[in-house]
């Protein structure tokens, strides 16, 4: 971890390099290229807001650039945490009004409403990429990438973003339950070139999304289009 700590710091440049002046006390941990954070703790960023989703916001509207936050995305709150105690509020990125996938953000808030944690995917600024096919042409994508398929039920589709590489592409995310070969698949196919991203069996495989670390517990007790 500590390695993982001074590589982060080395390599930091933009918005993460930002946060770090800020706050040089923080532990942090970056991307690969280190242009932005994953993780931020060990620090606390006070503000005027009087509620916890306004505290976050408000930390999200100076330092969003820190995590990956840029220009065209924007942040929905899926929760209201009242004031008073530490909490999480869990936030939704969007592109045009369409979720990216995987991409939340979880800001840790204390009793005062002081800013103490971020938390989140690795999710580049950069938006690259306009969605051209059909709901039905990427269930087809889906199905083909998979062989002997059989399904069982209809199959549901969602039309989103997700991290690709070093940019956002629009994608859609197809979900079917298959009795051959048996498994709830879901499938990210590229909404522009028809291309499959990425297929896993959520049978098997846990949905990956930020989470406040076991570490960090103390801080914060707690369409079809």
């Amino acid at each position: 971890m500590i390695a993982v700590l001074l590589a982060a710091s080395a390599a930091m440049s933009g918005g993460a390099r930002d946060f770090k002046t800020a706050f040089p006390a923080a532990s942090v941990i970056g991307s690969a290229d280190g242009t932005r954070l994953t993780h931020a703790s060990g620090f606390q960023a006070e503000g005027r807001a009087d509620t916890p989703e306004a505290a976050a916001r408000e930390f999200l509207a100076r330092h969003g650039a820190a995590f990956g936050i840029g220009p065209r995305q924007q942040v929905v709150a899926r929760d209201h945490p009242a004031s008073g105690q530490a909490v999480a509020v869990h936030f939704e990125r969007r592109v045009g009004g369409a979720p990216v996938f995987d991409g939340d953000v979880v800001v840790g808030v204390n009793a005062k409403n002081a800013v103490v944690l971020v938390n989140t995917a690795d999710v580049p600024a950069r938006v690259a990429g306009r969605p051209r096919i059909s709901r039905d042409s990427a269930i087809r994508a889906a199905k083909r990438a998979i062989g002997d398929l059989e399904v069982s039920g209809a199959p549901r589709a969602e039309r989103g973003w997700r991290t690709a590489g070093e940019a956002i592409r629009p994608v859609w995310r197809v979900e079917f339950t298959a009795a051959r070969p048996k498994g709830d698949w879901r499938t990210f196919v590229d909404a522009e070139t028809a291309r499959v991203l990425q297929r896993v069996d959520l049978r098997t495989t846990a949905s990956p999304g930020p989470a406040v670390p076991e570490r960090a517990r103390p801080d914060l007790q707690r369409e079809d289009r």
